[in-house]
């Protein structure tokens, strides 16, 4: 899933753990150099190596990318449905919407009324794979997990899985499509090998 690019684009701007591991490493092979040698240049590529720790953090931590941006555009969505806040639901759909023979306007009912009968709460995201087809186009897979009750029924952690066709307009994503991914049975005699 993306090339030599990718990997270090995760590691310098989206994963904060590794750059700071990285850059600890490069410095301790710095300031093994210098105490080898004990030369001005090992001693300065010393001192640069730890100027870089808090410049690299802080650069990785203030540079948001377009995957971090998507990742927040979904926990916004999934925030919306704890809330109940179709409003807000309605906000992040595309004018065009349209999923599994529904438009805007008749998947948003849907979700009002599944919304008043059901209580989501607590909706963790995991597993968040994003693939983008151009600057202004996403495809991300995603899995649920959260707690549904209603009157009759109380769910810990139900997983879904879901995949979202994503769409830039302007400075913001917006959904044009949703699909629910089948999720495979959890089969007991594979957890007994264990």
């Amino acid at each position: 899933m993306g090339g030599i690019g990718h990997w270090v684009g995760m590691i310098l701007l989206e994963n904060l753990w590794a750059l700071a591991g990285l850059l600890i490493a490069i410095e301790l092979v710095l300031v093994l150099a210098w105490s080898q040698r004990r030369t001005w240049g090992t001693a300065l590529a010393a001192w640069i190596g730890l100027a870089l720790i808090p410049t690299g953090l802080l650069l990785s931590v203030m540079v948001e990318t377009r995957r971090e941006n998507v990742e927040e555009f979904c926990q916004g969505l999934a925030r919306a449905v704890d809330e109940g806040e179709v409003e807000t639901i309605a906000a992040h759909l595309a004018e065009d919407f349209h999923s599994d023979g529904f438009d805007r306007g008749s998947f948003l009912e849907i979700v009002e009324q599944s919304l008043t009968r059901f209580r989501v709460d607590q909706p963790r995201l995991h597993d968040i794979e994003i693939v983008f087809q151009t600057d202004a186009s996403a495809t991300v897979a995603l899995t649920v997990k959260c707690q549904v009750r209603s009157a009759d029924v109380f769910y810990d952690r139900l997983p879904t899985r879901w995949r979202l066709n994503l769409r830039r307009s302007g400075e913001s994503w917006r959904v044009v499509r949703i699909e629910a991914i089948p999720i495979p049975p959890l089969n007991l005699r594979e957890l007994n090998r264990l």
